[in-house]
C-alpha cells in the first residue's frame, strides 16, 4: 500500500456520511459536494445543478429570500473575506411533510497555500426536539415549584399550627393516644414541608443557580464543616480531606454538594463512630473528589436507584430524610458538565465520587 492510497479514500468515505459536505474555494464556487449534498439538492428542487458543482454557494443562499439564508450567507462571506475562521448556525428547513432543523458549520482550511472552505450541514433534528422536551419539562417543574412554593406550603403549615394549637390548648383533656395520634400528623406535616423544600431546590438547580466561577474547594470544605459543626461533636465524627483544588463552578452549589453526602456518611453510619475521608485526583481536565465512609453500605444493585427522587432504602423510622439528597447531588453535578457514582457493599462502607471540570489555564 503507498502512501497516497488513504488520501485517495477520502472522497468515497466522506460519500457515505449522512452529512451534506462541500468544498468552497476563496470566491465561493463550490468545488466539491457527498452524495448526502446532492440527495439534498435533488429534494429541493434546486434549480442549478443538483449536485451544485462549478456554481456560487452565495448564490444558491440568496436565491432564497429568506432571514435563514440571508444570516447563512453573511456569515459564509465573512469566512470568504478571512473576517472569521469558523462559522455555525442552526436553522429549519421544513418541508410540508417534515419539520428539520440543521447546523450549518463553515471553516476555512489552507493546502498547498490555496485558501478554501469546508461546509457541512448536520441534521439536528432528534437533538433540537430533545431540547425542547428539556425546555418544556424544565417549564412545568417551574411551574410546579411555583405552585409548591405558593399553594401548597400554606395549607401545610395551617395543618400543622392547628394541630400544634389543639394540643396546647386542650392537652388536659387528651389522652396519651389522643396525644401520639397528634403527634404523628405533626411529624407527618412537618415531613411532607421538608419534602416540598427539597423539591423547590431540585427543580431550581438550572434556573436558579449562579455563573461559574473559580471555586476553592477547601474554602467550601471548611464553610460546609463550620455548618455541620453541632451534628459533627454530637456524633463523634473523624473527618479527614486531602488538598483539593480549584474547580469551574456554582461556589453555593458545590456547598449543598458537599453538605448532603457528608450529611449522609454522618447518618449512615451505623453503631461505630462516623469516619470520613475526602480525597482529589486529577485526569485531564477535570477532578473527581471522592467522599469515603466506612458506614453501612448499600447493595450495588441499588447504586443507580439512589439518585433518583424520593427513592430510600430504609424507612422513616430507620433514618429521617426526605430522599431528595442524592438526586439533588446528581443534578448539581449534572449541571456542572459532571457525573456522580457510588462504589459500595453492604456494612463495608460507601465512597461518592463525582467529576467536576478544572478552570481554563
Amino acid at each position: 500500500m503507498n502512501g497516497r492510497e488513504p488520501e485517495a479514500l477520502i472522497p468515497a468515505a466522506v460519500d457515505t456520511l449522512p452529512i451534506n459536505f462541500a468544498i468552497l474555494d476563496n470566491e465561493g464556487t463550490i468545488l466539491y459536494t457527498n452524495r448526502a449534498w446532492q440527495k439534498f439538492g435533488e429534494a429541493n428542487d434546486i434549480e442549478l445543478r443538483p449536485d451544485t458543482i462549478g456554481t456560487n454557494y452565495l448564490t444558491i443562499t440568496r436565491q432564497a429570500e429568506t432571514e435563514t439564508a440571508q444570516t447563512a450567507a453573511a456569515g459564509l462571506s465573512e469566512i470568504l473575506t478571512g473576517e472569521r475562521e469558523l462559522f455555525e448556525f442552526e436553522y429549519p428547513c421544513h418541508s410540508p411533510d417534515t419539520r428539520r432543523w440543521f447546523l450549518m458549520r463553515a471553516a476555512s482550511f489552507t493546502n498547498r497555500d490555496q485558501r478554501y472552505v469546508a461546509v457541512a450541514h448536520f441534521d439536528i433534528t432528534d437533538r433540537y426536539m430533545y431540547q425542547r422536551q428539556l425546555e418544556e419539562s424544565n417549564e412545568r417543574l417551574q411551574q410546579f415549584a411555583y405552585i409548591a412554593s405558593h399553594d401548597l406550603q400554606e395549607p401545610l403549615r395551617m395543618v400543622t399550627s392547628y394541630l400544634q394549637l389543639l394540643e396546647h390548648r386542650y392537652s388536659d383533656d387528651l389522652d396519651e393516644d389522643a396525644k401520639e395520634f397528634i403527634e404523628f400528623a405533626v411529624d407527618g406535616a412537618e415531613r411532607m414541608e421538608a419534602m416540598i423544600e427539597g423539591l423547590l431546590t431540585y427543580s431550581r438547580v438550572e434556573t436558579q443557580g449562579q455563573s461559574f466561577d473559580s471555586v476553592d474547594l477547601e474554602a467550601v470544605l471548611d464553610d460546609v464543616l463550620t455548618d455541620l459543626g453541632l451534628r459533627i461533636d454530637e456524633t463523634d465524627a473523624e473527618i479527614t480531606a486531602e488538598s483539593l483544588p480549584i474547580v469551574s463552578g456554582d461556589a453555593s452549589q458545590l456547598h449543598q454538594l458537599f453538605q448532603n453526602l457528608l450529611e449522609n456518611a454522618l447518618q449512615y453510619s451505623g453503631e461505630q463512630k462516623p469516619r470520613v475521608s475526602i480525597s482529589a485526583t486529577r485526569d485531564e481536565d477535570e477532578w473527581m473528589i471522592s467522599v469515603s465512609d466506612t458506614g453501612i453500605g448499600i447493595d450495588q444493585e441499588d447504586a443507580d436507584r439512589i439518585f433518583e427522587v424520593f427513592q430510600r432504602l430504609h424507612s422513616h423510622e430507620e433514618y429521617k430524610g426526605t430522599g431528595i439528597g442524592l438526586a439533588l447531588c446528581q443534578r448539581i453535578v449534572k449541571r456542572h458538565g459532571g457525573k456522580i457514582w457510588v462504589d459500595s457493599e453492604p456494612e463495608e462502607g460507601s465512597t461518592f465520587s463525582f467529576t467536576l471540570p478544572a478552570p481554563n489555564t
